[in-house]
């Protein structure tokens, strides 16, 4: 059987060659259960007011400030338009336009695709995606007909999303899109330490979500809490899960990469292959935690 197919968004300042790299410990363990796509957003960010050293502490980016090639030049999905004061307004986007359709385009030219992963503003990037396939209709770019008649268009709606650091994009027409809450099985992965994305950004997602699966994870000798949820008849999330994990990992705007978080990926990936029990399958894989916490709970999510 084909291996799945992802689709890998790359956050901001960063851009395929070097998430591809920030990920090569889960591309290697995934080698033999996933094709992993990565794609470059389509802007370039052309005067960045962060250095090169800024794009790597605040973006896990090896960017440059001052590129020489395609592979350190750093890129984005959309900009925050500037406010009447000169400061960034992150409730207006620019640029988005032309992130809609390039979004639309990569989803014909890499047909057919299973997932989709993404990092910060490349997980809110993935989590649009996710909610314009599902509703087609939401947006003329993506309830147009294919360009190509051969194209099945729209396209199966993805069988699970990963969202690391990912947050609820604030613009008014963006945050339009997930008023129908999307049923996209998605594993929400936020770390408390992060200084970029902010726990409280990424749960706001997270409540617009029906399916999914929630893991906060924080540097040092601490206690951490997951959830999965499932949507009950009447549309709400029931039977929710808290146990609590003790986590020992230096953490920060970054997706997790330990042996026990690639395995973790790895089981929740073939959760939803042929042989697995979608989201259903996803409460049995052992947790990515480590310590007494964990065993006391029994490992599971």
């Amino acid at each position: 059987m084909p291996k799945p197919r992802i689709l890998c968004l790359p956050g901001y300042t960063q851009n395929a060659t070097i998430f591809s790299g920030r990920l090569g410990a889960i591309r290697k363990a995934l080698k033999d259960t996933a094709e992993l796509i990565f794609v470059d957003p389509p802007h370039i960010v052309e005067m960045p007011t962060e250095s090169s050293s800024d794009f790597k502490d605040k973006f896990d980016s090896t960017a440059s400030a001052a590129p020489t090639s395609a592979a350190d030049t750093p890129r984005a999905w959309w900009f925050a338009e500037t406010a009447e004061d000169g400061t960034s307004d992150f409730s207006r986007f620019r640029g988005f336009d032309v992130t809609l359709v390039y979004l639309r385009e990569l989803m014909e030219k890499h047909a057919p695709i299973q997932g989709i992963l993404g990092f910060s503003q490349g997980a809110a990037s993935a989590a649009i995606l996710a909610a314009l396939v599902e509703n087609p209709q939401l947006d003329p770019v993506f309830s147009a007909p294919p360009k190509d008649e051969n194209t099945p268009w729209p396209p199966k709606p993805f069988d699970f999303a990963i969202l690391s650091a990912g947050f609820l994009p604030l613009d008014p027409k963006v945050k339009a899109y997930f008023d129908v809450k999307p049923k996209t099985p998605t594993l929400h992965v936020l770390g408390r330490a992060d200084t970029i994305v902010g726990e409280g950004e990424s749960s706001s997602y997270c409540t617009h979500s029906l399916v999914l699966t929630f893991i906060s994870f924080q540097s040092g000798q601490s206690r951490s809490h997951m959830r999965s949820s499932m949507p009950g008849s009447n549309g709400t999330t029931e039977g929710s899960r808290l146990p609590l994990f003790t986590l020992t990992t230096t953490t920060g705007h970054h997706t997790p990469n330990k042996a026990s978080w690639r395995q973790f990926f790895k089981a929740y990936i073939e959760a939803f292959g042929d042989e697995g029990k979608g989201a259903e399958g996803v409460v049995d894989i052992p947790s990515p935690m480590s310590g007494p916490a964990a065993v006391e709970a029994g490992g599971k999510l």
